[in-house]
């Protein structure tokens, strides 16, 4: 090997990236083959105290991850997919980890796919979506409140001033909650007239840039969270529920402002339907 003093920033900085995915497929297989190393009784037959500290002195794993090895193999007996993902060192543990939750027989092919193509952490995100639904159905249920105390209503972060008045409304038998519907729904309203009057004004050619009344209409709509329903997360990508490439437009009744996570989970379920279209 040159002496690294001679290399240039750039062929130093993708020998490190080569050399850091390597290590990482290799590291995954290792771990993979930790569950048939332990039914062997492999690192006692070769001097080693315990499966963790053969796991420690080979490769640097912690107790942790030694254990998190040992308990997916379990679990992927009946998803030979996801187990050949496994042990081929193309995801890893943690990947598998995140999606064991929600993996059946009939999805892990389909989860396969995601656990390729997203983070550790978007595919997390995405595993308790899919719990969440199942526990609660595709959309959120609205609690029917009767009546509105004070302390519900500083729940919602209402300051006194608006807590004194809608005591004072309730006091004289108007129907608070018929009273917020009302606002609500004049608010839905306004906005729909507000995205209509922007998308009709928009230049028929595009840029990708999404212009400023763009951006202003649709946080006066969302606000400053993902509009993922049941994310709290802050929004940090405006999501093109059409894709770009198909239809240039930024209509802002076709846009979402969507964290990190969801908007990631948008286009690789964006790719999966373009892929069938194409069949």
């Amino acid at each position: 090997m040159n002496d690294v003093r001679s290399l240039s920033d750039r062929v130093l900085l993708e020998q490190c990236e080569r050399f850091g995915r390597e290590a990482l497929v290799w590291r995954n297989r290792f771990r993979a083959l930790l569950p048939e190393v332990e039914r062997r009784k492999l690192y006692l037959k070769k001097g080693w105290p315990s499966i963790y500290v053969f796991g420690k002195i080979l490769a640097g794993l912690s107790e942790e991850q030694v254990s998190e090895s040992l308990n997916i193999a379990g679990r992927l007996e009946d998803k030979p997919v996801l187990k050949r993902l496994l042990e081929s060192g193309e995801v890893s543990v943690n990947k598998i980890t995140k999606i064991m939750s929600i993996a059946t027989v009939e999805n892990e092919s389909e989860l396969a796919e995601k656990v390729q193509i997203m983070s550790t952490r978007t595919l997390e995100t995405f595993s308790r979506d899919v719990r969440n639904e199942a526990e609660y159905g595709l959309h959120v249920k609205k609690a029917e409140c009767k009546t509105l105390f004070a302390q519900e209503a500083n729940a919602f972060g209402f300051n006194e001033e608006v807590v004194e008045r809608l005591k004072e409304l309730n006091q004289k038998g108007i129907d608070i909650n018929e009273a917020l519907t009302a606002f609500l729904d004049h608010r839905e309203e306004e906005l729909t007239r507000a995205k209509e009057e922007v998308a009709t004004s928009l230049p028929e050619e595009s840029t990708r840039y999404i212009p400023v009344r763009v951006r202003n209409i649709i946080t006066q709509e969302y606000g400053t969270k993902c509009a993922k329903t049941g994310c709290t997360r802050p929004s940090q990508e405006l999501h093109h529920r059409r894709r770009w490439a198909l239809d240039p437009s930024h209509d802002p009744n076709l846009i979402a402002p969507l964290c990190k996570e969801h908007h990631q989970i948008a286009h690789s379920i964006d790719v999966k339907v373009q892929e069938m279209r194409r069949r």
